[in-house]
C-alpha cells in the first residue's frame, strides 16, 4: 500500500483523447509514435490514459510526473497541436 500512496494522477485536460490517440501513428521516424510512447511509459514507469471523457491523464510517481514526463508531454502536445492548433 505504501507504493500506491505515491501514485499521482495529473489531468492534462480535454485533449479530444480518442481523436488524439487515432492521430498518433504506430511507428514514427522522429520517435513520436505509439510504440515510442509505450517504450517511454515503460522506461519511466508511468501510464498515459486516454479517457472516454476526452481527457488525458498521466499516472505515476509524483517526482516522475514533475521531472521526467516532458518527452511524453511533447509527444502529446505535438499531435494535439496538429489536431486543434493549440499547445498543452
Amino acid at each position: 500500500t505504501s507504493a500506491l500512496k505515491k501514485v499521482e494522477v495529473e489531468d492534462l485536460g480535454n485533449m479530444d483523447a480518442a481523436d488524439l490517440w487515432s492521430s498518433i501513428p504506430t511507428e514514427d521516424a522522429a520517435g513520436r509514435g505509439k510504440q515510442d510512447l509505450q517504450k517511454i511509459e515503460k522506461e519511466l514507469n508511468v501510464k498515459v490514459c486516454f479517457c472516454d471523457d476526452s481527457h488525458i491523464l498521466l499516472v505515476g510517481a509524483k517526482a516522475k510526473l514533475q521531472k521526467k514526463c516532458f518527452v511524453i508531454r511533447n509527444l502529446l502536445s505535438h499531435y494535439h497541436w496538429r489536431l486543434s492548433g493549440k499547445d498543452v
